[in-house]
């Protein structure tokens, strides 16, 4: 077996790795920034080989790692403002981008990066929490507000997984609902196969960025997480999901955050996030990669 740090094979699609151990505006638990190097120590012991799809993700991809993002302590704006700009040199159209965070913020660079790119991409957020605040203790770059920055640039955002938000995130999510925001919640997740369709009936063939925050899983299979929620999407489904959901559509970078590894309880939750990160890959390079490049 080996981690993503040794799949350098040249074999395959360029997925690039980006270590962002940034957690400066988390309101809960900590640990974030650990997530990174606990989900690359992880990926060394979780087999590539996806007995479901029939398919090894070795010989598909190869993750070059890019070096790792040293946050400025100067505060949120500036390590926006500093990951903005290395994401703007390092992604383009034919270049996939893995971002390991670290809190949700680490979100945004990427997926502005991408759209400056792909001026018609949309963003599938899997989280338990909408992230549409306007700001949060005194910031607008708070880890509750990435869905809020992102949607101000008009790309319609799919919600998977949503059970913890404001009054107000919920009448923003009333009002704008099926008009650039699809939200599912988890209490009525609908079965995966329509879950798909229905997903992919509103990216209508656009480019796409998956935004994976840990706490989208229930607790019960992923507890490493700044604000675990009980209720959330159950393993089985992602897993049935993906195969389901990949096909014209085009996956152009993605991010996983919000992995706080748990000192004493094993490595179960970077685990998870290694096998979750793996099935979409390879779910999506199977399926012809909406023609990705290699």
């Amino acid at each position: 077996m080996a981690s993503y740090l040794d799949l350098d094979t040249k074999n395959g699609q360029r997925i690039d790795i980006w270590p962002v151990p940034y957690e400066g505006t988390v309101s809960f638990g900590q640990g974030t920034s650990n997530g990174p190097e606990a989900i690359l120590r992880a990926s060394a012991e979780i087999e590539t080989w996806d007995q479901d799809l029939g398919v090894d993700l070795a010989d598909m991809a190869h993750f070059p790692t890019l070096p790792w993002f040293e946050p400025p302590a100067s505060g949120p704006e500036d390590v926006v403002r500093a990951m903005d700009e290395f994401a703007g040199s390092v992604c383009s159209l034919d270049r996939f981008l893995l971002t390991l965070g670290g809190e949700h913020t680490i979100a945004l660079p990427p997926i502005r990066a991408y759209h400056r790119l792909f001026p018609d991409l949309a963003v599938l957020q899997i989280d338990a929490h909408a992230d549409l605040r306007e700001s949060f203790q005194g910031s607008r770059f708070s880890h509750a507000c990435v869905m809020a920055r992102v949607r101000e640039l008009g790309i319609p955002v799919v919600q998977l997984g949503i059970r913890s938000l404001s009054r107000e995130e919920a009448e923003d999510i009333r009002i704008a609902q099926g008009d650039g925001l699809l939200t599912f919640f988890a209490h009525a997740l609908p079965d995966p196969e329509t879950g798909a369709e229905q997903i992919r009936e509103f990216l209508g063939g656009r480019p796409l960025y998956i935004s994976f925050d840990a706490d989208g899983l229930d607790p019960s299979i992923l507890p490493g997480t700044g604000t675990p929620e009980p209720g959330g999407i159950p393993f089985a489904w992602l897993q049935r999901f993906w195969p389901l959901f990949f096909g014209s559509t085009r996956l152009v970078g993605m991010d996983f955050c919000e992995l706080a590894p748990m000192s004493g309880a094993g490595v179960v939750s970077e685990s998870v996030a290694v096998r979750c990160i793996n099935r979409i890959l390879a779910a999506y390079l199977r399926s012809g990669g909406g023609n990705a490049p290699s």
